[in-house]
């Protein structure tokens, strides 16, 4: 039976003839460290604590996620992508806290720790045990998450949960993706809802009548996340802005997003265009507040046959219309009235594949 030495607040596996035995690793949280001869032990490190209010469905995931661990028979992975602030970490965190409720304590890996010492330390942990590996992409390198397969294949056998984030899921070995057996869920935390937002300003926004116009804001990014929101909530409060006052100062700006895919319906001289005579099968790329959109339709002469292509153009000031729940933009100038339509993206907290 494998047993751990307390000593201060450090612990190490240790042989029956040492002293102050443990049979268990008691819940909470942990790094690794090597003392001067290479051996690796653990060093206890405060716990996560959770905020006061926690916003969307974070709490029901996470006991899913508690749930299947302990009711699969061995390994499991959990992978956790998207931009800082999408509450990706948070749902990390609550994992930890939740599972030191049942006992279950976690190593948080702050370094590349590889190799059959490393994988010999998580194998002689034999209670359920978490392994947070948190921005997972920038700790380890292409060469060092290759060597990590064979741990999470579950070839050293343990019952652990190996929760790993990442900010940008494409710098993830590409043997990860698309393998339950070794990472059996993935999330990829795309922005907030718009229910989430909602929810937010509920309890934070001390004027009530701004929502309407936040979750309007919210809607010209493709991914707004925790860290704007907050940001905007708290200047709005502050100065008793509008959304829109607020977001002239603030760094968050929506020219900086990244480009999105759009569905585009065409109003030219009050009549709606065919998709199959718009450019690229109806479809344009961009953000619509970052320059200039630009729609080519074809041209028929007067025999009905394609006589080249006529370009429509619209910018930011033209702007006439946002539905932030279905994610739609609508302009209007001399040339007519286009209506961009962003093709939806995961958002926050569901479940997806790569």
């Amino acid at each position: 039976m494998t047993h751990f030495l307390k000593n201060g607040n450090t612990w190490r596996i240790a042989a029956n003839a040492a002293m102050d035995l443990h049979s268990e690793l008691p819940a909470g949280n942990y790094i690794i460290k090597a003392d001067q001869f290479g051996n690796l032990f653990l060093e206890e490190i405060d716990g996560f604590t959770a905020p006061k209010k926690i916003y969307g469905d974070t709490l029901k995931t996470a006991d899913r996620i508690l749930y299947t661990f302990m009711d699969r028979p061995a390994a499991t992975g959990v992978l956790l992508t998207g931009e800082k602030g999408s509450g990706k970490t948070l749902l990390s965190k609550m994992l930890s806290i939740k599972g030191a409720e049942q006992g279950i304590p976690t190593i948080v890996i702050n370094q590349p720790w590889k190799g059959d010492a490393f994988n010999k330390l998580i194998q002689d942990i034999q209670q359920p045990c978490m392994v947070l590996f948190d921005e997972f992409e920038k700790v380890y390198d292409r060469d060092s998450q290759e060597q990590m397969l064979t741990l999470l294949d579950g070839v050293f056998p343990s019952k652990t949960l190996f929760v790993l984030t990442c900010n940008d899921k494409w710098r993830i070995d590409q043997h990860m993706r698309n393998r339950p057996g070794r990472i059996y869920y993935s999330l990829d935390y795309a922005g907030l809802t718009i229910d989430f937002i909602e929810e937010y300003c509920d309890d934070n926004l001390k004027s009530p009548q701004h929502k309407d116009s936040v979750c309007r804001i919210a809607s010209l990014f493709s991914a707004f996340n925790f860290d704007m929101l907050k940001a905007l909530i708290e200047e709005m409060n502050r100065y008793g802005e509008t959304a829109q006052e607020a977001m002239r100062m603030l760094n968050t700006k929506p020219e900086f997003a990244n480009n999105d895919e759009y569905m585009v319906q065409l109003i030219v001289d009050n009549k709606p265009v065919e998709a199959k005579d718009v450019e690229n099968n109806s479809k344009w790329t961009g953000n619509p507040l970052g320059g200039e959109i630009e729609v080519e339709v074809r041209d028929y002469d007067e025999a009905g046959e394609q006589d080249g292509w006529i370009t429509y153009s619209w910018n930011g000031r033209d702007l006439s219309k946002v539905d932030p729940r279905e994610g739609k933009f609508q302009f209007t100038n001399e040339d007519g009235t286009v209506v961009l339509t962003r093709v939806q993206k995961a958002k926050t907290n569901y479940f997806m594949d790569f």
